[in-house]
């Protein structure tokens, strides 16, 4: 299994790339949700009166 593995390390490289932007994508679509509820938040927030 492991000479087979490393016979074909085209196709782990591949794999592992894609994960990667898999991984990325992930981390900029929480980031952007991140931002929106930030920003909504803000927005909606009522102001203290005085």
């Amino acid at each position: 299994m492991l000479y087979m593995m490393l016979t074909r390390l085209d196709v782990v490289q591949e794999s592992l790339w894609i994960m990667g932007q898999g991984m990325l994508g992930i981390f900029i679509f929480t980031g952007i949700f991140y931002l929106l509820i930030y920003s909504l938040e803000k927005i909606f927030t009522p102001k203290k009166e005085r």
